[in-house]
């Protein structure tokens, strides 16, 4: 069956579900209208304006658009293809990308954004039996995960696993890096354990000079299995992109997940990892005997005083929501399915095209997922998973030496005070909350202090204080059912300080947060307010049609020949924030690219999702004008935003910018 065409333009249109997609947008009155794209008719003054034209009449350089790109799942291959876009896994390297290419083209998998380049990160090879072409990234199968940049080097780390095991890739960035991709110079082992190697799913670079005069790259490397977690850093050299030196690995006893590279302004020498921890529960901490491994570890990687590479990260500063009060770890609910916080939507009666149930939720996990750390590293912005999102104050970790905070010297207290033991709350102890070197905002409001000071009985300052703190997460979980993990990313909004009295600092307004799920119904960003950083609300939302439940139900589960395809999964997961734009990659819907200069309006003004149909899945990384990312099923990218306000984005020069580590950087 052919795809119908639209008229006037006698090109194929996609189909999606089996059925005929007109794009819509929203006309400048608000009016629901059919289009073809975004004209410039102008109305007033007795001119003819097309029925199908958008005229928009403010100074929004975004002007008119289109909607939420409407991903066609159905059209789009999973697997290898020939020239002509059909399904082959006998095809060569170059009739697969002629295929691919034309496919993007036909389906418009891109918009506003040029794609430059597509570097293959895992070879195919070829079935001895067979011939056909398998497990490579031309045929979708391909593990890239973690990407790093600093200076002109380039890394990409691999998923791993039982019985697989990936370098990680070094690439070397071209003099002109529009007309020649990245080069392969290297490769760093992969770590393995048994016959198991480990994820390198976090990878960050930064290129930076010493006090002394010294100019020092470094790579820091965050890897794991399941139920281990390891970070090392590596000294580059910067001409050859190859390590010079290795730090030995600090092993947290318990699987890491992301982390946020902070180079405090201050000093040039010093450089803090800030790792979020997947423990499940506390596990015993090896570095500290009798203590539980915290939810947030900070790590120095360098010499604060010389800025050279230490021979081992050293700890710092440790973080645990449920120590101050927070919820426990991994709840179950009641009998009748109740949560001490709610009740989750409940949507197993329904199916999907492969009889898979909707969404319900029977635990909460409540582990800290990522964090990203203000530039002066006294706020941290903590995607809590299905705890929420909260606001910490690092100030004591930013203002102290590295030296005196491991001694456990420093003007606070290296690790959380344990106020909630076993699900008692001991009220004496939430007064020294506001000692910890990382707390939550919420500890440190005058009133609080007060009343926690006063003679007021026991009970209801317990009541005051778990109120306010739960008040101080921005937490939808429940109602929203949200497994693996619940809020996944939060991005602080940069250059653009809340209004309100006394900010004196300059804190953000606004905080981009990712919500990760998998199943029906998948779940969508959001933007929150952080005027009061006590109290965070939403005040803005951005979803893709597949977020609504009868969408994603009905996606179809084949390819486009009507063969069985293979599984893409599509969680919505990490940003790289600008002021007026993010650029939010999510998985098998591409990298989105979203306007928030209205906050409360979030809008899509384009969008890139490569073939074979994969899972955009790493922060994007801005350097030159160009942008980076790792699609886990098919390698690296490089794309050109071009679309509105592309000019306020960062060109060459400039230097580096990604959503979780200090930005930019060299």
């Amino acid at each position: 069956m052919h795809a119908p065409t639209v008229p006037g333009r006698g090109k194929p249109f996609p189909t999606h579900r089996g059925k005929r997609r007109v794009p819509l947008v929203l006309g400048c009155a608000g009016v629901l209208i059919l289009a073809a794209g975004c004209g410039s008719g102008s109305g007033p003054g007795g001119l003819d304006v097309p029925a199908t034209a958008c005229v928009d009449h403010s100074d929004d350089p975004a002007g008119c658009q289109p909607s939420t790109f409407d991903t066609p799942i159905g059209e789009m291959p999973s697997v290898r293809v020939n020239a002509a876009g059909e399904l082959d896994p006998f095809s060569s390297e170059e009739e697969a990308r002629l295929g691919f290419a034309a496919l993007e083209e036909r389906l418009r998998l891109f918009r506003n954004f040029e794609h430059i380049h597509w570097v293959l990160t895992v070879p195919s090879g070829k079935d001895p039996g067979t011939g056909a072409w398998r497990g490579g990234d031309l045929d979708g199968a391909g593990d890239a995960r973690g990407l790093g940049i600093g200076g002109q080097c380039l890394y990409v780390g691999h998923r791993n696993g039982p019985g697989t095991t990936h370098a990680i890739n070094i690439f070397r960035i071209q003099p002109d890096p529009e007309a020649d991709p990245p080069v392969q110079v290297g490769e760093i082992p992969p770590k393995v354990v048994g016959n198991e190697g480990f994820d390198d799913r976090e990878l960050r670079s930064i290129l930076y000079t010493t006090t002394g005069g010294r100019e020092i790259q470094i790579l820091v490397r965050n890897a794991g299995t399941g139920t281990e977690g390891l970070l090392e850093s590596y000294e580059i050299d910067a001409g050859s992109c190859l390590p010079a030196t290795r730090s030995e690995p600090y092993d947290f006893g318990g699987p890491t997940h992301e982390f946020f590279l902070w180079h405090d302004p201050v000093n040039p020498n010093r450089i803090l990892a800030f790792v979020s921890m997947f423990s499940g529960g506390g596990l015993p901490d090896p570095n500290a005997p009798g203590l539980r491994i915290p939810d947030a570890i900070v790590l120095a990687v360098t010499d604060e005083d010389t800025g050279e590479l230490l021979p081992r990260p050293r700890f710092v500063a440790g973080f645990s929501l449920q120590d101050v009060g927070g919820p426990p770890i991994n709840e179950v609910p009641d009998a009748t399915g109740l949560f001490a916080d709610g009740r989750f939507a409940d949507f197993s009666d329904l199916e999907n095209r492969s009889g898979r149930p909707g969404n319900f939720q029977a635990r909460q996990t409540n582990m800290l997922h990522s964090l990203s750390v203000s530039n002066d590293g006294e706020r941290v912005y903590v995607a809590g998973g299905n705890a929420g999102f909260y606001v910490l104050d690092s100030s004591g970790v930013a203002r102290n030496r590295d030296a005196n905070l491991a001694a456990g010297t420093a003007d606070c207290r290296n690790r959380s005070t344990i106020a909630w033991e076993a699900g008692v709350l001991d009220v004496s102890r939430l007064r020294e909350i506001p000692g910890d070197c990382l707390h939550p905002v919420i500890s440190d409001d005058p009133g609080l202090a007060a009343y926690l000071a006063s003679d007021a009985p026991d009970g209801a300052k317990a009541a005051r204080y778990l109120v306010l703190l739960t008040r101080s997460r921005l937490d939808v979980h429940p109602p929203f059912s949200s497994l693996p993990t619940g809020i996944h990313s939060a991005v602080f909004i940069p250059d653009r300080p809340a209004q309100v009295r006394g900010n004196t600092a300059g804190r953000p307004a606004y905080v981009w947060l990712t919500d990760e799920n998998s199943g029906c119904p998948l779940m969508h960003a959001r933007i929150a307010s952080v005027e009061s950083e006590t109290t965070p609300v939403l005040v803005g939302a951005f979803a893709i049609p597949d977020n609504r439940i009868d969408d994603c139900l009905s996606q179809a589960n084949t390819e486009p020949s009507g063969e069985p395809r293979r599984n893409v999964p599509q969680q919505n997961h990490n940003p790289t924030v600008f002021p007026n734009l993010v650029f939010n990659s999510w998985y098998g819907h591409g990298l989105r690219a979203i306007d928030i200069s209205n906050p409360y309006t979030p809008r899509e003004v384009g969008h890139a999702l490569t073939l074979p149909h994969g899972v955009t899945r790493s922060y994007p990384v801005f350097k030159d004008g160009l942008i980076y990312w790792t699609d886990s099923d098919t390698g690296l990218h490089v794309a050109r935003y071009t679309g509105p306000r592309a000019g306020e984005l960062p060109g060459p020069g400039s230097g580096t910018y990604e959503g979780n580590a200090t930005s930019p950087h060299r």
